[in-house]
């Protein structure tokens, strides 16, 4: 699996200075000072409560996939999730500008050139399992208005490919593809201004989709190839005569992807059939824009407002000290599959978000906590989510509409190594699979509060 937890030192660091801190500076502190001039209602009562939590199972289906740190190529066919696919989309530009193609251009070959930075299985043996590669034609080009895993339809895809032949691709570093010499002209044929204008030449060439397609038949498994976009590039020699001179010529053209132009991974599933309000077996839990737990805590607050009712307690009365959401799972007979759950798992809510047209997005929960974001607690067979602040919240009213519907998602933290602060994200890029225990289970989803009651 990929890990994108960049810098841990500056913790590091803080955890050395509290600990020298600690050992140079012991003082002897009086603790039941003041204590008998505190009104005895003023104790506060220390207590537990432990709640079921009904989790349901819901589509991420329109998750943000815009600049994503990689592009995804890949496709996974799966006995109880079916079959997901990653196609890759993304523009092209030439790498010089101000650059004359002189007269009478003729393609003489056209290429594409890839590097892969990783390959990601959920069965080692797959690793190097064959995949016919193809390249399209946009006829849509990705900008603001496609941030989502499902924007582009196949109607805005050419129907068929430019790459030559079949690109039988088995998993090496490189993957490269011989390509249409008609679309090679049409690219000779652009004006000097589209040559010298990254957005314009864009307008005129929408870009690329590069796919694969799921194992053939009965056969389950694949593989996702992880692209650095700064790792393509197009090579394209043509013939020509040369402008100044009238010498006949080969000359080369690079072309680049973009890093201020939209790309974008498009995902498809098959296991949207899994949706239940109500199920009655295993939670599954599915990377990418795939089938997730879902918990509407506008029925845990309607609980924990009973609870309270049965307690005599307002609820925003109540000081959450700890809140603990548990999901659990039992360890799987072949202890390897425990390699495809994801490390970190958080409550995220699905917003608006200002930066893109005001389109909804899926988002962590801001009230994380930094040294309990949803780790895997393998000894005891369950992710621990600490929501404590999350949970005050909607005690207290101040967590309203669409802040109450949580998908349950992987993230992935970014570290800033200037000034240590951390930063949550929804993993959109690695493809997970876990099977959590259910509403019907023994070892259920719940929810653990340590808690008082104010006076």
């Amino acid at each position: 699996m990929i890990i994108r937890n960049l810098s841990a030192n500056s913790l590091l660091f803080l955890s050395a200075i509290l600990a020298t801190l600690m050992i140079s500076s012991c003082i002897d502190v009086d603790k039941s000072l003041g204590s008998d001039v505190v009104p005895g209602d003023f104790n506060l009562k220390v207590e537990n409560m432990t709640i079921q939590v009904p989790v349901q199972m819901k589509m991420a289906d329109s998750l943000q996939t815009i600049f994503p740190d990689y592009l995804i190529v890949g496709a996974y066919k799966d006995q109880e999730l079916g079959t997901v696919t990653s196609d890759a989309l993304f523009h092209f530009a030439p790498t010089i500008i101000k650059n004359d193609y002189g007269d009478n251009p003729a393609p003489i070959s056209f290429k594409l050139y890839i590097t892969v930075s990783q390959k990601l299985v959920l069965d080692a043996s797959e690793e190097s399992i064959p995949q016919n590669i193809y390249l399209y034609k946009l006829k849509k080009g990705v900008d603001s208005t496609t941030v989502y895993s499902n924007s582009l339809s196949v109607n805005d895809i050419e129907s068929t490919p430019i790459n030559l032949g079949t690109a039988t691709y088995y998993g090496a570093d490189t993957l490269n593809m011989n390509l249409s010499l008609d679309f090679a002209q049409e690219i000779l044929s652009s004006t000097q201004q589209e040559r010298d204008s990254t957005k314009l030449f864009a307008q005129r060439f929408k870009g690329f989709v590069i796919t694969t397609e799921p194992l053939p038949g009965s056969l389950s498994g694949g593989r996702f190839n992880i692209i650095d976009p700064s790792k393509v590039y197009l090579e394209l020699k043509y013939r020509h005569v040369e402008v100044d001179s009238l010498i006949d010529k080969d000359s080369l053209l690079y072309f680049y992807v973009p890093s201020d132009i939209p790309y974008m991974n498009r995902y498809s599933h098959s296991s949207s059939g899994l949706e239940s309000a109500t199920p009655q077996g295993k939670i599954m839990l599915e990377g990418l824009a795939g089938i997730k737990p879902y918990i509407d805590f506008e029925e845990v607050r309607r609980d924990m407002t009973l609870w309270a009712e049965d307690k005599g307690i307002s609820p925003d009365r109540i000081v959450v000290a700890k809140a603990e959401l548990r999901l659990p799972y039992e360890f799987p007979e072949e202890y390897t599959l425990m390699g495809q759950y994801p490390t970190q798992l958080f409550l995220s809510t699905r917003n608006n978000n200002s930066l893109f047209n005001n389109q909804p997005f899926y988002q962590p929960v801001s009230d994380i906590n930094i040294l309990t974001t949803g780790t895997n607690n393998r000894s005891k067979q369950y992710y621990s989510l600490n929501i404590s602040s999350y949970i005050q919240k909607i005690l207290t009213g101040k967590k309203t509409g669409k802040e109450l519907k949580t998908w349950i998602t992987p993230i992935t933290q970014l570290s800033n190594s200037y000034t240590g602060e951390v930063s949550y994200l929804v993993d959109n890029v690695v493809y997970f699979k876990a099977k959590l225990n259910g509403n019907n289970d023994q070892r259920k989803p719940h929810l653990v509060m340590t808690y008082s009651v104010l006076p």
